[in-house]
Parts: structure tokens; C-alpha cells; sequence
């Protein structure tokens, strides 16, 4: 069993990893995984801020968790890499394939190209600090590239 915690907001499921990917979590990660999708759960963020180590088959099954939310007309974005994670995306450029988030904000505002936050079953508010207030989804800013 792999400790993580999952919020779904409408169409955009966050996954919060609480243990490392190591090769003996692989396999009870992608049943998560492959469960999720199974449900229709294609729009994934995972939240890697607890992981400290990532191993080679951690790294596979990351990249084969991207593949099938593509394949099944989603997509799946990763937020928090920890600097040590950060440098295995790096060594096996999953880096240049896999978005990656400093923020889960950031990462959930990215799916708004795909008109997700219109869908009528979205719904929930984030904390902005800068506004130190909390904002609807429909109210998020668009800031950064997406402009």
C-alpha cells in the first residue's frame, strides 16, 4: 500500500504522494494510478512535495501514468518536485516531458487551456496569499505564460 491523499475538483484529480517512489511502491502506485483512470479520472496532478527518492521504476512508472492519461484524452502534470526528484526528472529527461509545477495552483490553473474550469461539475476555491483571500476557480488569475 502507497500513502497518498487524493482531491478531486470536478474533472482535475490531485494526487498527494506521502512515500517514496521507491522500486517495492512501484506496483501499488500504478494500481492507484490505473485505478484513477479506470474511473475517468484523466486530468492528474501529482503532488510529489513529501517524495525524497524516486527510483528508476518510480521514474517508469510516472512516465507510463503521463502516457495513459494521454492516450485517454487527459493529461497529467507534476507539482513539488523536492530537489533531489527534481535531479532524477533531469537525469532521465522526464523533465522535458512531463509538466512540472512549483505549485499545485499553478498546475491546475494550466488545465484551464482545456476549458475545464467552464465545465459545469467544477467547483472549489484555492488560497491566494497575495490576497490572502480565497478565490473561486471561475476568479483564479491568469498569470505567467497562459496570458
Amino acid at each position: 500500500m502507497i500513502e497518498h491523499e487524493t482531491r478531486a475538483e470536478g474533472k482535475i484529480t490531485v494526487f498527494h504522494l506521502k512515500d517514496d517512489l521507491t522500486t517495492d511502491r512501484v506496483k501499488s502506485f500504478l494500481k492507484k494510478m490505473n485505478d484513477l483512470i479506470s474511473e475517468g479520472r484523466h486530468f492528474l496532478v501529482i503532488d510529489l512535495g513529501e517524495v525524497v527518492e524516486v527510483s528508476l521504476m518510480g521514474m517508469v512508472a510516472l512516465s507510463s501514468t503521463f502516457n495513459r492519461c494521454r492516450q485517454a484524452g487527459g493529461a497529467l502534470k507534476i507539482a513539488h518536485l523536492t530537489p533531489r526528484v527534481r535531479r532524477a526528472f533531469r537525469s532521465t529527461n522526464l523533465i522535458n516531458t512531463i509538466e512540472v509545477y512549483d505549485e499545485i495552483l499553478d498546475a491546475v490553473k494550466s488545465f484551464r487551456s482545456q476549458n475545464l474550469l467552464r465545465s459545469k461539475n467544477f467547483s472549489g476555491s484555492f488560497f491566494l496569499k497575495d490576497r490572502n483571500a480565497f478565490v473561486g476557480w471561475d476568479r483564479l488569475p491568469i498569470t505567467g505564460p497562459m496570458n
